[in-house]
């Protein structure tokens, strides 16, 4: 008999079941990411970085050209409310030379948004030349060029994203509500990608500044 299970975010209990992961022994020393998301409650929040070359979009497939630098502000209040902030510098490709600042968020319950569909995106940016870091500094530098800084807000689609900033969204989202997030993903087919990069990252869900 089929049994009709309501699609409500809230429903915690209907989106559980038995985690694949803990049917059987793992196949190495990482913990489950379910185990690990679950343990992890709001509020919280945590630092963690990432350097993009055109060739380390991540599991999706994704190709972009030129290079990026980005420091992220990961965080899930109390309330339930998502707000990922991405902030750093891009270079190299096409594109002008940038530094931004973006924030991601996505409403806490009562919302009639769903996890991996759409995020509401403020953002600021700046054109200029980055120079530095990939030269071996440290550092990175840059020089706007004249105009003035740009800013906006709008939705955007989750597949819209790139990668470091989609499996970073999946980490909060797994945070806030794990069997809902984790249902959605294997909905999308996208389960399998997040949980084989979220297994052998360690700083995510913020357990590096444990």
């Amino acid at each position: 008999m089929n049994v009709w299970v309501d699609p409500k975010e809230t429903a915690v209990d209907a989106w559980g079941g038995v985690d694949d992961e803990e049917m059987a022994a793992a196949p190495s020393p990482a913990a489950s990411v379910m185990k690990r998301a679950v343990s992890t409650r709001p509020p919280i929040q945590y630092t963690d970085g990432a350097y993009l070359t055109p060739m380390s979009e991540g599991a999706d497939g994704t190709e972009r050209d030129g290079y990026a630098r980005i420091q992220f502000n990961c965080a899930v209040d109390r309330a339930g409310t998502i707000k990922l902030t991405a902030r750093g510098y891009r270079w190299g490709g096409a594109a002008s030379d940038t530094r931004f600042k973006s924030l991601f968020t996505r409403t806490a319950d009562p919302t009639d948004t769903v996890p991996f569909d759409t995020y509401e995106r403020w953002l600021r940016f700046q054109c200029g030349d980055v120079t530095g870091f990939e030269d071996g500094d440290e550092y990175i530098n840059f020089q706007p060029t004249e105009g003035a800084v740009e800013e906006g807000r709008q939705r955007r689609e989750w597949e819209r994203l790139r990668w470091a900033v989609r499996i970073r969204l999946a980490e909060l989202e797994l945070v806030r509500n794990a069997p809902f997030a984790r249902y959605r993903l294997q909905e999308r087919g996208e389960w399998d990608a997040v949980r084989g990069t979220l297994r052998w990252k360690p700083t995510a869900f913020g357990d590096a500044e444990e």
